[in-house]
């Protein structure tokens, strides 16, 4: 499945919460980089008033950029439209697989207005993300072709494509990415503790050479204060846990679809494969309401 064969609100969403993600990483970015250059601009020892006024504009940036980011809120609008795309998509998949509550009826178009009626119910209950929901994604099909023919397959090839597009594509995902998240954490932990080192050894340094008037000191302990904020904001460890749990139990759900040889129980399989799934749209959900 790819995005554009999505509905047209799983696409806006999804294109609004990475717009919004790397708006607000970025800024983080630029405070770190402007606190860390007026640190190491603070370290001069006979500054003169140009010198000093470029340092001052410098934190003065700084601080500009620390209330454009709290009075903008990227992250709010990145975690609202993740949640808004992640609760469509697994609606999407429901439909699809004719799993509860889409399953099959005396005509589609009594299914098709249910599902309307869902993302209608999603995007009432998410309207504070109206405003970031901008450009052509507004304009594509809530039920797309694909979503169409998908559905009306037979059991075994949903459940062939079931398995092939979205439990194994989704246990590979998380698999990777809980891989990537461990490595970042183990890389920024060792940055953290070399730059701490860094410090001390400087601090130790001053002792024993008193009479040299230059030590970049504090430009190390403002770089280890950014990279414990970049670890806070990433949650590589906590993030690298849940991934590789939620891959170990969609391993475990998949070996049961062997079982769900009936329209019946091939629903309650789907049911529990798209919990699991949307384990992290209730993590978003929860940093939304925060």
């Amino acid at each position: 499945m790819e995005q554009k064969d999505y509905p047209g609100l799983y696409r806006a969403a999804d294109n609004a919460s990475i717009s919004a993600q790397n708006a607000y990483l970025r800024s983080v970015q630029f405070h770190i980089f402007t606190l860390i250059l007026g640190a190491i601009l603070a370290i001069n020892p006979l500054p003169n008033t140009t010198y000093s006024l470029i340092n001052a504009f410098v934190f003065l940036v700084a601080l500009g950029v620390s209330i454009f980011i709290a009075s903008k809120r990227y992250e709010r609008g990145w975690y609202s439209a993740r949640a808004v795309a992640e609760s469509v998509k697994t609606a999407t998949w429901r439909y699809m697989m004719r799993a509860e509550p889409f399953l099959d009826a005396h005509s589609v178009y009594e299914v098709n207005a249910v599902f309307r009626n869902m993302l209608r119910g999603i995007l009432t209950s998410n309207n504070q993300i109206g405003d970031l929901l901008n450009g052509d994604d507004c304009a594509y099909e809530q039920i797309t072709p694909e979503m169409k023919s998908t559905r009306a397959y037979d059991i075994d090839h949903r459940k062939n494509f079931y398995l092939l597009t979205r439990i194994d594509e989704q246990r590979k995902w998380y698999a990777k990415k809980s891989k990537h998240n461990k490595k970042r954490s183990l890389q920024f932990f060792i940055l953290l503790v070399l730059l701490q080192s860094i410090a001390i050894a400087f601090v130790l340094l001053r002792i024993s050479f008193p009479e040299w008037k230059i030590w970049p000191t504090e430009v190390f302990v403002v770089a280890a204060g950014t990279v414990t904020t970049w670890i806070q904001l990433k949650r590589f460890q906590e993030i690298a846990t849940a991934y590789a749990l939620t891959a170990h139990e969609i391993g475990i759900i998949r070996t049961k679809l062997d079982e769900a040889n009936s329209d019946e129980l091939f629903s309650d399989f789907v049911r529990d494969a798209e919990n699991a799934f949307s384990r992290e749209h209730t993590q978003w959900i929860a940093k939304v309401e925060k």
